[in-house]
């Protein structure tokens, strides 16, 4: 065998497991559970809600979301009358992460209106006090 002939042979084993791969990738995408966590209906943006609507964007891993569940959790208990607050795990739920557009950083708080109309959203982790202040800068009466 030339030298050749033995590069070819490698060059298309190496094209055979990386096409491996890329199926392997396609097929457990297309197999994830894709059930939310909450009720999926108030929290897509083109449904109506009584009240407005805080996303909560994270994923198990992200220890930071993790952070943010007691901030979550007394936001509403404090505010139970102003607005709800949906949660999703953006990889267990793929459809949750897509309707909400880029999402760069987790978590993503994303804040929206009755109408399921984004009004501004906050990444990373942030303390009560931080999303309290940024909300009366932007204007909203909580």
């Amino acid at each position: 065998m030339t030298s050749y002939s033995k590069t070819g042979i490698v060059v298309v084993i190496v094209v055979l497991f990386a096409a491996v791969g890329l199926i392997q990738q396609h097929i457990s995408m297309h197999s994830m559970e894709y059930g939310p966590e909450s009720d999926p209906g108030p929290a897509l943006p083109d449904v109506p809600s009584e009240l407005p609507r805080l996303v909560n964007l994270k994923t198990e891993a992200c220890i930071h979301c993790k952070r943010m569940i007691p901030v979550l959790e007394e936001l509403q208990r404090q505010f139970t009358d102003k607005f709800t607050i949906y949660t999703f795990d953006v990889q267990r739920n793929q459809r949750a992460g897509t309707a909400f557009g880029v999402i760069r950083t987790l978590p993503t708080l994303v804040f929206m209106d009755q109408a399921g109309r984004e009004l501004f959203r906050f990444e990373g982790y942030m303390s009560k006090a931080e999303i309290l202040d940024r909300w009366r800068r932007l204007g909203l009466q909580v």
